[in-house]
């Protein structure tokens, strides 16, 4: 089954076409994995589909229902999440209350009490369970990267879409970067993950899609899309011989 399906999305910024017509599915408990060169449209589509922008044009189904135009928090309570590349956690509050906020305004919709103990359990799940009570600002990138997987996580979601999770990491934050993404499948969580690191996607997707200027370039199994001539001349550029 489909949990998202994007049909020929489309969406402009003026006379900039950011997304050209892209279509793109995510299956149940499965990572699929958006790849592509700078400026691709990678982050735009993610942003489409969690309603922080609007498609100009085409159709997007979460679970068999179509959330073209519905608001980012409609989204967020029928079980969509996501993390953004530059993490944005409530900067006065502590890791704890970012955590806990998700439970309160998000799908159960917790008392403030019952979202800091559900908070605690999920900052477990991601190993920041010492810095419960550290204001956000003390955290180090790496932590701030992981608490933004607790907030989505937090949210109950059928679907997280992941935005360069693992951007500036050193290898072995980066290793348990992949793991925890690992785990999501594991507990019926479909995946969208970008990342800059093809050979990180590769490891862990069951498929990927790959853009350029846009639109659809390629479509399959790491070893496909790795190994595509038009893959290859989009990120090397020119012509490249199979």
């Amino acid at each position: 089954m489909n949990v998202l399906e994007c049909t020929e999305v489309t969406k402009r910024f003026g006379g900039v076409v950011a997304l050209d017509g892209v279509s793109f599915t995510v299956q149940e408990a499965e990572i699929v994995g958006l790849v592509g060169p700078n400026g691709s449209g990678k982050t735009t589509l993610l942003s489409c589909i969690a309603g922080s922008l609007r498609a100009t044009s085409g159709s997007i189904d979460f679970r068999g229902a179509e959330i073209t135009r519905a608001t980012p928090n409609r989204r967020a309570r029928a079980g969509i999440a996501r993390t953004f590349q530059v993490p944005k956690p409530l900067g006065s509050f502590t890791v704890v209350e970012n955590v806990a906020t998700a439970f309160m305004f998000g799908r159960d919709k917790l008392s403030r009490i019952e979202g800091l103990k559900r908070g605690l359990r999920v900052l477990q799940e991601v190993g920041l369970q010492a810095h419960a009570d550290r204001e956000v600002s003390a955290l180090t990138l790496h932590e701030r990267k992981f608490l933004e997987i607790a907030r989505a996580l937090a949210l109950d979601p059928q679907l997280i879409l992941l935005d360069e999770v693992l951007g500036g990491l050193n290898p072995s934050e980066a290793a348990e970067g992949m793991a925890l993404i690992g785990s999501l499948r594991e507990r019926g969580v479909s995946v969208v993950y970008i990342e800059h690191n093809v050979q990180a996607v590769a490891s862990l997707a069951d498929r990927m899609y790959v853009l350029n200027q846009g639109r659809n370039l390629a479509e399959g199994s790491a070893q496909e899309v790795l190994a595509d001539p038009a893959v290859i001349a989009a990120y090397l550029g020119g012509d490249v011989d199979a």
